[in-house]
């Protein structure tokens, strides 16, 4: 309820409070312009965790706040950015607690350009800056794919022309497709649920993910953030086939591959069977001539090294001769190592009668003594020495000890309340509280005159 209060006077009007007035402006404004158009220049955009979306809406005269609630916002294809310019639509209200108006828009499209063709930039420049576009996370293609996939409408045209040119290019391949929307509400979660699905099956080879051409917006869903994630998480080779030529798509950039149009993409996957059966032949042919020139070039040296062949009952004796000549290069070596070998046990023998373990642990024994002693005299000496150095320090830090100054005779003059201590007499003045701290206990005094004459101090 509004509460207004009475007027004093008459000849003044009702006086309304800041709340009152605040809440009638806000209700007035919402009702004129219950959904505005507005264009203008970002500035200071921000989008706190809450996941709205702040920002300034300016131009070269004036500048008005711009609120988009998280649910738009997460919702919006195209993105604000600053120094962008921009159309709004929203309606304008009043944010009562700082009575400021604002825009809550619901909507936003860059100025002259289409809000679809911006968003395509940002996501294409965010997702190519992470490296999803990186030729060096892209997969290799099965020379000859046994089972391939297709991602796309059954009922498209895209599917019949591909397969048309599969068959005719390989008609032994297998094919599996995977019905999905192409384009819609929807179709890019089908697509990302076909592709998951897609990457658990067994002996699949290849994935093609395509559908005919049309306009950016009937394309939109192979342009979407999931879409391309999906893509680049797939284990499987991916190839993109959606649109015309001259269409290009996100998918296009994170697949592995991209073919212009869906038959290019059957020219792509797959050789043509005439052409695989006239490489196998001609590889055929030219294994049979490299394994004929090899067998020839046997042949030769065989025929070159024949002469040089030796009457096996020689190469075995003049083995035997060798093998005697071995053993007895071994058993002189062997009488060499075990004569050097006895003169070094005899003398680690001499060595360690000389070094018995009783003989040494005495003689550590008296060591550990001697630098026993020798610990214990330089211990003591040192502790004497700080205990000198201690006491000497006490006595030089009695006379400045304050309660020790206090016991001579003199005492310590603060002021009131704040207790600071009166070193001048300028300090106070008649009639002010002065505290003086004794020896003993302490006086509370009251100024009762000041003069700067110096008084004798007491000497005992």
């Amino acid at each position: 309820m509004r509460s207004i209060i009475t007027p004093i006077s008459p000849e003044y009007p009702r006086i309304y409070s800041v709340a009152d007035l605040t809440r009638m402006i806000k209700d007035r404004l919402e009702q004129e312009f219950p959904l505005v158009w507005v264009q203008g220049e970002v500035s200071n955009l921000r989008s706190p965790h809450s996941g709205h979306c702040y920002f300034t809406l300016k131009d070269e005269a004036s500048q008005l706040r711009v609120v988009i609630f998280r649910s738009y916002y997460q919702a919006m294809r195209f993105k604000p950015v600053d120094s962008l310019k921009i159309v709004c639509r929203g309606q304008l209200t009043v944010y009562e607690p700082r009575g400021e108006y604002q825009l809550l828009a619901d909507y936003t499209e860059p100025l002259g350009v289409g809000a679809l063709a911006q968003a395509f930039e940002q996501l294409k420049a965010r997702l190519d800056a992470e490296g999803l576009f990186d030729s060096r996370h892209k997969k290799p293609l099965p020379y000859l794919p046994h089972r391939l996939a297709v991602v796309t409408s059954p009922s498209g045209a895209a599917i019949r022309d591909f397969l048309q040119i599969l068959h005719r290019r390989f008609p032994n391949i297998q094919v599996l497709v995977y019905p999905v929307r192409v384009q819609g509400a929807g179709a890019a979660e089908e697509i990302v649920g076909a592709l998951r699905t897609l990457n658990t099956m067994p002996d699949l080879d290849v994935i093609i993910l395509t559908r005919g051409g049309g306009s950016l917006e009937d394309l939109w869903a192979f342009n979407e953030e999931k879409v391309a994630r999906a893509i680049f998480q797939s284990t499987i080779p991916v190839i993109s086939a959606v649109g015309h030529e001259i269409d290009f798509t996100i998918a296009d950039f994170v697949a592995d591959r991209r073919a212009p149009t869906p038959s290019a993409a059957a020219e792509l996957v797959v050789r043509p069977l005439e052409e695989l059966q006239l490489e196998l032949q001609r590889l055929s042919l030219s294994l049979q001539r490299r394994f004929l020139n090899l067998l020839q070039q046997g042949r030769e040296r065989l025929r070159l090294s024949g002469h040089r062949l030796k009457d096996p009952r020689r190469q075995v004796a003049d083995l035997r001769l060798r093998l005697d000549e071995r053993a007895e290069q071994l058993q002189r070596l062997w009488q060499t190592k075990r004569r050097d070998a006895a003169a070094k046990l005899r003398l680690a023998a001499a060595r360690l009668s000389l070094l018995s373990v009783r003989r040494r642990s005495e003689g550590q024994r008296l060591l550990l003594q001697q630098d026993n002693r020798r610990l214990q005299q330089v211990l003591r000496r040192r502790l004497s020495d700080h205990r000198r150095l201690l006491e000497h320090l006490t006595d030089r830090l009695r006379p400045l000890n304050p309660a020790a100054i206090l016991a001579r005779g003199y005492a310590v003059a603060l002021t009131l309340p704040d207790r600071a201590v009166l070193r001048t007499s300028q300090q106070t003045a008649v009639g002010a509280p002065v505290l003086v701290h004794l020896h003993q206990g302490a006086l509370r005094c009251q100024v009762t005159s000041i003069t700067d004459e110096t008084l004798p101090l007491p000497t005992k």
